[in-house]
């Protein structure tokens, strides 16, 4: 492992790219094709297609609930202009219900960008230094490497050097800090002294490494010429985009590629289902801000992709192209599909899972993220909601489509209001202690 890895919280799985890509890249080098590109594309398409199942059960989640929707119409409709707190919880408790019993997943579509963000920040490190991942670039630029520092007194020019370009080698961290003008480097001929010439070479553009011809002499010249060739080989592109380094806004071929990101990102997000209201303002609030946060993250890419080294924009693009054609795919198969069978074993599959979590927790249902928030602000005791969660089951389980009934219903009346156990000092048990307060008041 070399010195000039990232370290940090990603470093384990940043190492496991630089493995992947550097094994594909060793199998592409030996049947003659040397960029990094197809590297990419490969590693990009292998990753799209791993996460095909989480898309399928995305876009499924969003159809059932597309072909259930006359159902949770009939929950808005019972609780239509009703804003007292039980009316509130009654009406998300059926929505609940009703989406528990198909295996709706209301946040299914964020995984994939949850666990896109790790990977492309992995990738990010290894496209920011690739010869301390990828064996055969570090190769390619160890003769000079070896040339500059067997030259004497290298190192005091070899730190002017990076401290006259240190913008260009802003992202070099530990390079530059190791090559400061207040710190000349001691260990001038360790191999960490070596990896860190490496870390400032390899982002390096062409009129950077010919400056280093004259700084040097003919030895590091002649190193120079003898690697560049396989150097630009390995970074290089379609016309002459170079991957390794950003393209920033200038009008330049580099630009293509955020471009490409922004609008196959765009249209990934565009083709995606769209989920179906249902009442739940909670829910209806959370998906708005999912919807929104697709659009920015599609002008997101575009101004990250402009400024990150082009290999990293690369990966975007390629994955937002094939996210679009997958899904526009998908979206295919469920229009033509039998959505009555395909909502049916949702149904048997879900009152199975159901089942397991009862026998698995003691006989409670499994208590979801929402679940606890709703509890939380409403004062809802564990044993009343296992008791209507069991009862919405039981009841939804033999119930047709056609014929959906709920199995929640307000209890209005005074007897039943006063059974109802409320959880100690939340808002609900406050409340009825007022009333019952107040009632005795009435009675005197």
């Amino acid at each position: 492992m070399l010195l000039t890895q990232h370290k940090g919280i990603l470093s384990p799985l940043t190492w496991l790219m630089g493995v992947i890509i550097n094994a594909m890249y060793n199998l592409f080098n030996t049947m003659g094709v040397e960029t990094i590109a197809l590297s990419i594309i490969v590693f990009t398409i292998l990753v799209r297609v791993a996460m095909m199942p989480l898309n399928f059960k995305s876009t499924r989640s969003s159809k059932i609930q597309q072909y259930l929707q006359p159902e949770f119409k009939k929950i808005q409709k019972k609780y239509k202009g009703k804003k007292d707190q039980e009316s509130m919880l009654a009406q998300q408790r059926e929505t609940s219900e009703l989406q528990k019993k198909y295996g709706i997943k209301m946040t299914s579509g964020c995984l994939t960008s949850f666990i896109q963000f790790p990977i492309m920040m992995s990738l990010y490190y290894v496209m920011l230094n690739l010869p301390a991942y990828i064996g055969k670039i570090k190769a390619l630029y160890t003769p000079i490497a070896a040339a500059i520092t067997s030259s004497d007194g290298w190192a005091a020019k070899f730190t002017a050097f990076v401290t006259t370009n240190s913008k260009s080698f802003a992202r070099a961290t530990e390079a530059v800090k190791y090559f400061s003008a207040s710190a000349t480097p001691t260990d001038a001929c360790s191999s960490q002294a070596t990896n860190y010439v490496i870390d400032i070479l390899g982002k390096c553009n062409s009129s950077q490494l010919d400056s280093l011809s004259s700084i040097f002499g003919s030895n590091v010249g002649n190193a120079i010429a003898n690697s560049s060739a396989g150097i630009n080989r390995a970074n290089d592109f379609i016309l002459g985009i170079n991957l390794s380094e950003a393209p920033g806004l200038a009008l330049t071929w580099a630009l293509i590629i955020p471009i490409a990101s922004f609008i196959f990102q765009f249209l990934s997000m565009k083709v995606m289902p769209a989920a179906p209201t249902t009442g739940d303002a909670q829910q209806e609030a959370q998906m708005k801000s999912m919807k929104t946060m697709m659009y920015v993250m599609s002008i997101f890419s575009f101004f990250i992709t402009v400024s990150v080294p082009a290999g990293l924009g690369l990966y975007w693009a390629v994955g937002g192209f094939i996210a679009f054609v997958t899904t526009v795919i998908i979206n295919a198969y469920y229009d033509r599909a039998d959505m009555a069978e395909i909502v049916a074993k949702a149904k048997e599959k879900a009152e199975i899972k159901y089942k397991k979590e009862l026998q698995k927790n003691g006989g409670k249902p499994k208590k979801s993220f929402l679940d606890k928030m709703q509890e939380a602000a409403y004062g809802q005791s564990d044993s009343q909601e296992a008791s209507e969660n069991s009862k919405g089951m039981n009841k939804y389980g033999g119930a047709r489509l056609k014929n959906y009934s709920s199995s929640t219903s307000l209890k209005n009346n005074e007897e039943t209001s006063k059974n109802v156990q409320y959880k100690p000092g939340s808002i609900a048990a406050k409340a009825n202690a007022l009333k019952q307060y107040n009632e005795k008041g009435d009675n005197k």
